[in-house]
């Protein structure tokens, strides 16, 4: 049933999120809440109908004692890592001596990690006047409350939550990876952030279909039933209509987005050709809207998406992530050589059959990941999470056994195991990037972010018994 594993995934991605932020926090590191600040602005809009929340950081550089804010609902957060009652104290009492009451009726401090069982109510009353009501029960939130919340969502608003929560996940690992430079050798760190390079332009324009009128011609010449889910699908269907089958757009109030040119390709049949505008990279990754920022991550996403595909890589149309299937019709195996220190080879797809009916199929096999987006400092990097997907009916379709199947692959993973897949998804996707021309401006795949290396092994060579021991998940060792 979808609701049960939408809230099964919803829990498992809450609980590693707290048990990062916990883990950054108890080394010091208790700025994670700043990488953080926009990436829970769609979650909170969701759960507490706030259409017009935004990042108050934005309008002010370091805006004091509150983080997020609504003022036409009047509602604002302070986001912190910091689950002490002087933390929630300072908060208040900054948000007294600036009268933001006159701004806000309600502050919410949300904490990352768990927040302690009580807080003393006679303590924040002490800082209170009659023109503003905190209460501690209420308005001192952690993510377990936020789950508590999103369960009261309907199905289509949780899955967009959990695509929130794994973009937070990515980016909490991101910022644990980037700052963890000040390990003291010889600890050798091989991060999963695998350093991209931009497009230098992103192409803008009108769209103009009629969405009735693209549905009733999807039915009639694709075969198209139901009901389109979306603006996107809507899209999907004008251009395959128009023998366009690229996936390498975005589209956003109206408006198609893409890192190709519109005018020199088959986008141009579904938008207003006097509207097309060619926009410089910046103007999306150095924007102080977060839309602005969230469609350079779709755009991300939708271009490796359509690199991927010439490389037999899908993704998972429900999930997101990217699997591996078979590079040429009735294929049982595929193998892929990828180059560390030393040359290797690793299985990334494979028939299992039934053991009891060995001419049967049981399942397939699939090396999967995850690639989710973030900006650090000046740069942007991919961030990669191997996995691994059980599918029959050559991955189109979840096996009833992948749970069960995943668990046990879980149970066999080590350090060295991640650090090989890792290593091996940024080879996969470098090579990607180097099949293009030198002088081409589009996305590039660089190299994995590495932190005090000494003498650390690039890659060993991974025999069939290895390479089938993958972590569905986390960081790389």
């Amino acid at each position: 049933m979808r609701q049960l594993e939408v809230e099964n995934q919803l829990r498992d991605l809450v609980s590693r999120i707290i048990v990062q932020v916990e883990l950054a926090t108890s080394q010091g590191r208790t700025d994670i809440n700043l990488a953080l600040e926009d990436a829970f602005i769609p979650i909170l809009k969701s759960v507490y109908n706030l259409p017009h929340l935004v990042n108050l950081n934005r309008k002010q550089k370091n805006f004091p004692g509150i983080d997020l804010g609504d003022d036409h609902d009047r509602v604002s957060f302070q986001i912190t890592s910091t689950t002490t009652l002087d933390k929630v104290k300072s908060t208040v009492q900054q948000f007294m001596d600036r009268a933001y009451y006159n701004t806000f009726d309600e502050l919410y401090v949300l904490m990352l990690a768990r927040k302690q069982s009580s807080y003393s109510q006679a303590s924040v009353n002490e800082l209170l006047t009659d023109q503003f009501a905190f209460n501690c029960k209420k308005h001192i939130i952690d993510l377990g409350d936020i789950l508590g919340l999103v369960a009261g969502l309907r199905l289509a608003a949780q899955e967009r939550v959990l695509l929130e929560f794994k973009r937070i996940l990515g980016e909490v690992e991101a910022y644990i990876s980037f700052s963890s430079e000040s390990i003291a050798p010889p600890t050798a760190i091989t991060s999963n952030l695998q350093m991209i390079r931009l497009p230098e332009a992103v192409y803008v324009a009108e769209l103009t279909i009629d969405d009735k009128k693209v549905i009733a011609q999807g039915t009639a010449k694709l075969g198209y039933k139901g009901q389109a889910r979306g603006r996107k699908s809507v899209v999907k269907m004008a251009l395959l209509l128009n023998d366009v089958e690229t996936d390498a757009w975005v589209c956003h109030d109206n408006k198609l987005f893409s890192f190709r040119d519109i005018e020199q390709c088959g986008l141009i049949s579904v938008v207003d050709a006097g509207s097309v505008e060619r926009l410089s990279i910046s103007d999306l990754a150095n924007s102080d809207e977060i839309d602005n920022v969230n469609i350079l991550k779709q755009l991300l996403s939708a271009e490796t998406r359509e690199m991927l595909k010439q490389r037999h890589v899908r993704m998972h149309n429900m999930e997101g992530f990217f699997y591996f299937v078979p590079s040429e019709e009735g294929q049982r195996e595929r193998r892929e050589t990828w180059i560390g220190k030393r040359t290797a080879i690793r299985r990334v797809f494979e028939v299992k059959y039934q053991r009891k009916d060995p001419s049967k199929v049981a399942h397939q096999k699939h090396f999967s990941f995850d690639l989710t987006f973030t900006k650090l400092g000046d740069d942007w990097y991919s961030q990669i999470v191997p996995n691994w997907y059980y599918s029959y009916d050559s991955g189109y379709r979840q096996s009833r056994w992948h749970d069960e199947l995943l668990s046990a692959q879980k149970r066999l993973e080590h350090n060295s195991t991640v650090r090989n897949a890792v290593r091996f998804l940024a080879y996969f996707l470098r090579g990607m990037s180097k099949s293009k021309e030198e002088d081409d401006h589009g996305l590039r795949f660089l190299s994995l972010l590495e932190f005090n290396v000494q003498d650390a092994d690039e890659a060993e060579p991974v025999g069939d018994d290895e390479e089938d021991i993958q972590v569905a998940g986390g960081n790389a060792a």
